[in-house]
């Protein structure tokens, strides 16, 4: 049996604590941990070595190809009719009925609703809309 070979490894603090985590999660001794991350991190790289001349001509060859398919697809999406249909539109809004001049627009509850939220700092546009009131209105409620 071949002798073990021992290294010493240095960690900084934060991988450190990563590592002294692990160990308390997941109970396995410091040495294993380690040699099964050696171990998956040299199966995962690719052997160091330059580049083989035909290795390098193939991943370019791929490389031009693929982006002379995207140069055409985003010319054709650049001169092509636009992605959206025009039919498809919003439905018109329904028209609220006039409330009669001199009643009120919102029932006592509401007025305290709306009171309460502008307290709140709800921003008096968002009011509006949600009330559907004009800017005047809302002004007068909160008067």
């Amino acid at each position: 049996m071949p002798p073990n070979t021992r290294y010493t490894v240095r960690l900084p603090p934060a991988l450190d604590a990563l590592v002294q985590e692990r160990i308390r999660t997941s109970g396995t001794p410091c040495p294993v941990l380690i040699r099964d991350a050696l171990s998956v991190y040299l199966a995962d790289t690719p052997p160091p070595g330059p580049l083989t001349l035909a290795a390098s001509a193939d991943t370019l060859g791929e490389l031009q190809a693929q982006l002379a398919a995207l140069t055409t697809r985003v010319e054709a999406l650049e001169h092509g009719p636009s992605p959206l249909p025009t039919e498809r539109r919003q439905p018109a809004a329904i028209p609220r009925a006039r409330t009669p001049v001199g009643q009120r627009k919102l029932t006592p509850r509401q007025e305290r609703a709306l009171r309460a939220k502008r307290a709140r700092g709800t921003p008096i546009k968002a009011l509006m809309e949600e009330y559907g009131l004009s800017k005047a209105t809302v002004f007068r409620y909160l008067a």
